[in-house]
């Protein structure tokens, strides 16, 4: 039940996994960063690359890092980063459990999604809508580093919504949304160097949303041939 659960492990993941997790544990240490931003750290890598293996948990995880992802944005001022992980994230994934709980396959595997060009095309027109509505919002809330925090508040709901119907171009989104984190955690850590432990773990989920796109195209393919198979 536990390998069903948590999934098989190849060489090149758990290098990837265990390296991850123990340099945020390095950086924060060695930075003195906060206990807070390195559970933060940990369980937002989990949390990419379990959904990575199309395993549930992943979702579970990514409940715990909202929690403290929130609460440190707070303190720097990131609302935007706030409102949409407290708010708009958190209900999504509960639409993203229910959805890969309901389609699960081989192993306890989700089973990914192809989804139409033209459901992507009134994605990203709403998406577009989206970005200037949310812009005056967090203007008048007095958001640090205006821009980026609307850019990540878009392409998380983008990669939100993707996420809930099991299709791969979620990663994608989530790729451009931690490259944008990685901006605004770079300004925080060069007003505090104590948020260099959070800078490296956004880093790493850059690298983890590469190679989770990668993953789930290969499973899909796979998904396919054992659909046409039987």
């Amino acid at each position: 039940m536990i390998e069903k659960i948590f999934g098989k492990w190849h060489i090149a993941e758990l290098i990837l996994y265990l390296s991850g997790l123990a340099l945020i544990v390095i950086m924060s240490v060695c930075f003195g960063a906060s206990w807070m931003s390195a559970i933060t750290g940990l369980f937002g890598l989990s949390c990419v690359l379990f959904a990575a293996k199309g395993k549930v948990v992943g979702i579970l995880f990514t409940w715990v890092m909202i929690v403290f992802y929130s609460i440190l944005s707070y303190k720097n001022k990131y609302y935007g980063e706030v409102f949409i992980n407290a708010f708009m994230m958190f209900p999504m994934t509960i639409v993203s459990l229910i959805a890969w709980i309901k389609n699960l396959g081989k192993d306890y595997v989700v089973k990914v999604n192809t989804i139409k060009k033209s459901e992507i095309a009134i994605v990203f027109v709403v998406a577009g809508v989206a970005f200037v509505a949310f812009y005056f919002i967090l203007r008048a809330l007095g958001t640090s580093q205006l821009i980026f925090s609307t850019i990540s508040i878009v392409t998380s709901v983008l990669a939100t919504y993707f996420q809930s119907r099991r299709s791969k171009y979620g990663f994608l989104a989530f790729l451009v949304n931690d490259a944008v984190l990685c901006v605004l955690w770079l300004f925080a850590t060069l007003q505090d160097v104590k948020n260099i432990a959070m800078l490296t773990a956004v880093a790493l989920y850059v690298v983890s949303d590469i190679y989770g796109f990668i993953s789930w195209g290969a499973l899909q393919k796979r998904q396919q041939k054992e659909s046409l198979a039987n």
